[in-house]
């Protein structure tokens, strides 16, 4: 159910193709979408990860993202999702919870997941 004039936005970037990356460099997140199949071309985003507006970033292809740019999106909360070519979660990164409550409450969801995905 939509309501009326609410503008919804998921805070989600997808990054895809061949070449993908997300690094660090200068305290910035930089975010590198594959080349286009086209034009060669590569889409680029330079964020401090604070001022960033996604939350989740999607990567789906070939690519690489760093350790410190893992680390930092950790830090930040920000969570980074590994996908297969035809959309199908690989893995998840997210940041490590401080309370021995809420490892537990996720690891229980991960293992609810994983019982559903196997049927």
């Amino acid at each position: 159910m939509k309501l009326k004039e609410k503008k919804i936005h998921y805070n989600v970037k997808l990054l895809r193709g061949y070449g993908v990356s997300i690094s660090l460099k200068n305290s910035k997140i930089i975010l590198k979408n594959g080349s286009h199949d086209v034009t060669g071309e590569r889409e680029s985003e330079e964020w401090f990860v604070n001022r960033m507006p996604y939350e989740k970033i999607v990567i789906s292809g070939k690519g690489y993202i760093s350790t410190e740019a893992m680390s930092v999106l950790s830090e930040n909360n920000r969570h980074v999702i590994l996908v297969d070519t035809y959309g199908n979660p690989v893995t998840f990164l997210e940041p490590v919870r401080s309370s021995l409550t809420a490892t537990k409450y996720r690891m229980g969801q991960y293992d609810t997941f994983s019982r559903n995905v196997s049927l």
